[in-house]
């Protein structure tokens, strides 16, 4: 009787041990998805915001355009986005009307945080070659900006940035 308790107490625990690795997994795959989501509406904003005049780009001769920086800021705001979305990640996924606004807010303040981590991830090359100056301070935190002039600059996008946003938490509902 007594090998029958143990045996039932051992695996008591193996299944409470289960259920905590798979709660870990599931918050895990809940961040790793707020955290794509929201690189992939950083990268909009920017690219928003660099191709904000397709006119004027089109007529540009692309042999002058600095694309190799431009390619570098466009993997460094998602980068940044994918950190502020996994760092954010609580504020999406939660029921009610409380939960769509708390992912709207987190959406500005990931959108926020994605263009000031994203300028400092892309002048980082710069920084280490010739060391932090007083104007690479000025464009780290121009950073900031990215998510405003974005939307200043090409309205329809809140609307598109939006529904990422709202595809975010819909997304993270259903893992929650």
């Amino acid at each position: 009787m007594a090998i029958i308790v143990i045996i039932h107490q051992i695996g008591k625990h193996f299944r409470q041990m289960a259920k905590q690795f798979e709660s870990r997994t599931d918050a895990r795959r809940l961040k790793l998805t707020v955290g794509a989501g929201l690189a992939a509406a950083s990268t909009l904003l920017f690219l928003a915001l660099i191709f904000e005049d397709i006119g004027d780009l089109a007529d540009s001769d692309w042999s002058n355009l600095p694309i190799g920086m431009i390619v570098r800021y466009i993997i460094a705001m998602g980068l940044g986005g994918a950190i502020a979305g996994y760092a954010l990640s609580n504020l999406f996924g939660r029921p009610g009307l409380l939960g769509w606004a708390l992912s709207l807010i987190g959406g500005v303040i990931a959108a926020t945080f994605a263009g000031l981590l994203g300028s400092a991830i892309g002048l980082l090359p710069d920084l280490l070659s010739d060391g932090l100056q007083s104007r690479d301070i000025v464009a780290v935190g121009a950073g900031i900006l990215v998510f405003p002039l974005a939307l200043i600059g090409w309205p329809v996008l809140l609307p598109i940035w939006a529904g990422l946003i709202s595809l975010v938490h819909l997304l993270a509902t259903r893992l929650r």
